[in-house]
């Protein structure tokens, strides 16, 4: 019988989150958390933050990103767990991705203008502040200045994939993020496996080197959570899971609600000794 659990998926405000990290601890404790971990996409400027926050909480913290990689013409997400924030190569990795994709926004802020929606600089830059950059920041932009309802109406006529304002961006291959994060000491898994378009995939990103799957996500159903658990059992991998909270823009879930027995902690970090311990 397991009493002890953690929540491995939960962003913050340094991405595209609501939560503040003393928000975010305070969730964890109010849900009886033993273990999170801050997966913040593409940045890992919370994570020195977060750990001093832990421990005044007495809340165990496991240094994490989820990273947007691209596998042929989709977009797939891998996470990286135990991962060290003050090495060269994640941080290098990271500043670049937070210039790439604030150049992205101002292209699509341009797009909107042109439009006759127009989007400041500053309008930006006061509600980004220090997060990464990201669609939701422009919607939430277009909501304040009356152009939008939602964010969820700003993304549904302007921001998603094919309309109007929609501009792509860089993004690291599957296969280039997993050794970015191998070359970080991170153990690496793949987040909410559900939306591959072709499960065969995961054998190519095994061969690449990914350590484990995301088998407890929001919506998942028993059935669902025991086909990835088998799926992981075939190839030896390792089991996570969590919330992917985003505070209040992701209405459908919350910290805590989606949780791992803490005995999947112990593993990563096993795991994670075995990779990186003698180098």
């Amino acid at each position: 019988m397991f009493h002890d659990y953690a929540d491995l998926h939960i962003h913050s405000i340094y991405s595209d989150s609501s939560l503040s990290l003393e928000n975010v601890f305070q969730e964890a404790k109010n849900a009886g958390l033993k273990c999170i971990s801050l997966t913040d996409h593409d940045t890992i400027r919370g994570i020195k933050d977060a750990r001093m926050i832990s421990v005044s909480y007495g809340i165990e913290l496991i240094s994490g990103i989820e990273f947007s990689a691209q596998h042929g013409d989709r977009e797939v997400h891998i996470l990286g767990y135990m991962i060290d924030d003050d090495s060269k190569k994640i941080n290098d990795v990271v500043s670049e991705l937070k210039m790439v994709r604030m150049d992205r926004i101002r292209k699509m802020s341009l797009k909107l203008s042109s439009l006759g929606l127009k989007i400041e600089k500053d309008d930006l830059d006061n509600i980004i502040k220090d997060a990464v950059p990201t669609r939701l920041h422009l919607a939430l932009c277009m909501v304040k200045k009356g152009y939008s309802n939602s964010i969820r109406d700003a993304f549904k006529k302007y921001l998603s994939y094919g309309k109007p304002a929609y501009v792509s961006r860089f993004r690291y291959s599957v296969k280039e993020s997993i050794g970015i994060l191998k070359k970080s000491k991170g153990v690496v898994f793949l987040a909410h496996p559900h939306l591959l378009p072709i499960k065969e995939w995961i054998h190519d990103f095994v061969d690449w080197g990914i350590d484990g799957i995301e088998v407890m996500y929001p919506g998942y159903s028993p059935e669902v959570t025991d086909k990835f658990s088998k799926i992981a059992s075939r190839y030896n991998l390792l089991k996570s899971g969590g919330s992917d909270s985003h505070g209040i823009y992701k209405d459908f879930t919350a910290i805590g609600n989606t949780r791992i027995p803490y005995e999947w902690v112990r593993k990563i970090k096993d795991k994670h000794s075995k990779l990186f311990v003698y180098e």
